[in-house]
């Protein structure tokens, strides 16, 4: 996990992106794992969960539904956890967005996909916002990896990251977001299907019992590889 965010924070989570997200419904992790018999637990891999073959683009006769969101935190859970968390830090109005350097959004390879007013398909680019463009043109945050583009301001600005870069609320989140007297981190990792926190113990005891997120602890050194699911097999 301090491969995502850094080391030396006294607890880490592990936030489960939910898989389907409307103005009604939302369907967790654990919804799942009740329709196919199989555990949600600290290690759960997706592609287990469902009993698919693989990991890579996964199917099963369990699982007919779609699949968690990977690379950004849904609209609703990333402002309970953000909003939870500003209770946690001293510099609330101070603080940092990391946005991964690939997005679409920001390098002008997005694709919006759609039905039009006759019925038939089509695919049109994103175009690239004036501030995406003035951020891109900005220095960059070195990380093993990954490179990421930064934005700074106050922690309620969270929520306003995908309409200043023209994209859709669900589809852009933070990558990695901190406040300035680094408190806790935040990191979405682009190819991770939930998001993992590092604060203290009690800001960690709060994210797990909040009934708005589903959440689970994870140690330091824990990996989220594809095979560290040892439960559902």
């Amino acid at each position: 996990m301090t491969g995502v965010v850094p080391d030396g924070f006294e607890a880490y989570v592990r936030v489960l992106h939910p898989i389907d997200v409307d103005d009604h419904r939302v369907v967790r992790w654990r919804d799942v794992a009740a329709a196919t018999g199989r555990q949600v637990h600290p290690l759960v891999q997706w592609w287990r969960l469902i009993d698919a073959q693989g990991p890579l683009n996964p199917h099963s006769e369990l699982w007919d539904g779609d699949d968690p969101e990977t690379g950004a935190l849904d609209q609703p859970d990333c402002h309970v956890l953000v909003e939870l968390l500003a209770r946690r830090t001293t510099t609330p109005d101070d603080a940092y967005f990391a946005l991964w350097e690939g997005s679409g959004h920001l390098n002008g390879s997005g694709i919006m996909f759609g039905i039009d007013e006759a019925g038939h398909s089509f695919s049109t680019p994103i175009p690239v916002a004036a501030t995406a463009a003035r951020l891109v043109a900005g220095p960059r945050l070195q990380h093993p990896g990954r490179n990421y583009l930064v934005l700074a301001g106050a922690l309620a600005e969270a929520f306003t990251i995908a309409e200043l870069l023209g994209a859709q609320p669900w589809a852009l989140s933070g990558n990695l977001v901190w406040p300035a007297d680094h408190a806790w981190c935040i990191g979405t990792e682009v190819d991770f299907d939930s998001t993992i926190v590092g604060c203290s113990r009690a800001a960690a005891n709060e994210i797990l019992s909040c009934a708005e997120l589903e959440a689970l602890p994870i140690g330091p050194a824990d990996s989220l590889q594809y095979d560290a699911d040892r439960i559902n097999r």
